[in-house]
């Protein structure tokens, strides 16, 4: 399991894609969420779009790995079901998780996983890249952004802490840990 975590805005799904562009021993976790869906996603691709009744439905049956209410009334879990498809096709299970996510799908399996937090060099730079995104309003992106500033205190909780500072040079390093960790 290679579990890719870090504030909102920090690369995380930039990398993701880009690492299941160059491994093809890796294959997405697709999570759950009740956020609404945006312009260029596409359900059961990027995410499992589901109505928060659904979404607790699911909890109540254990059926998640691990699930967080990441912003308010805004859920994101990982099933159990979704991890099993992808082992039961003899692939590395990519996660681009939350920050308390990604802890705790490392808690759960500590032996057979890389937990990788993707770091940015200031709040300014996850703000800048939030507002070019474009997909949320300035009230969502103040939330997104105090969050981040939180959640870089668990960095250290992390197998790997990958800057994010250029892109490229970040692609790159991770390719070299993920390549070490699964060959």
């Amino acid at each position: 399991m290679i579990i890719l975590s870090g504030p909102s805005g920090c690369g995380k799904t930039t990398i993701s894609h880009y690492l299941l562009s160059k491994i093809p021993e890796l294959k997405f976790s697709i999570s759950c969420t009740t956020r609404t869906i945006r312009y260029h996603e596409k359900h059961g691709k990027d995410y499992y779009f589901l109505s928060k009744d659904q979404f607790i439905s699911k909890i109540k049956k254990y059926q998640f790995a691990e699930w967080e209410e990441v912003y308010p009334k805004l859920f994101y879990g990982t099933l159990k079901s979704e991890i099993l498809r992808i082992w039961k096709i003899n692939k590395h299970v990519l996660f681009d998780v939350d920050v308390k996510g990604g802890l705790h799908l490392k808690k759960q399996y500590p032996n057979n996983s890389l937990s990788i937090f993707i770091m940015v060099h200031s709040i300014e730079i996850l703000k800048k890249r939030l507002f070019i995104r474009n997909s949320e309003k300035l009230s969502k992106i103040k939330i997104r952004l105090n969050k981040a500033k939180i959640e870089c205190n668990y960095a250290k909780l992390f197998d790997i802490i990958l800057p994010n500072i250029n892109l490229i040079k970040a692609q790159k390093e991770a390719i070299k840990l993920v390549s070490n960790f699964i060959f």
